[in-house]
């Protein structure tokens, strides 16, 4: 298995300060080292 699909869940519950910059990393991420990635972010609810 050469390249693996990579799966990362991100619980986001109240993370609206800090969830953009996360995602951007992981964009940045993807695009240049790691083309398989997929990126699940949860949210339930925040407030």
């Amino acid at each position: 298995m050469a390249n693996p699909k990579i799966s990362i869940i991100i619980p986001a519950y109240n993370e609206e300060k800090y969830i953009r910059e996360t995602l951007s990393k992981l964009k940045e991420i993807k695009n240049n080292e790691y083309k398989n990635l997929e990126v699940i972010v949860v949210e339930n609810g925040s407030t």
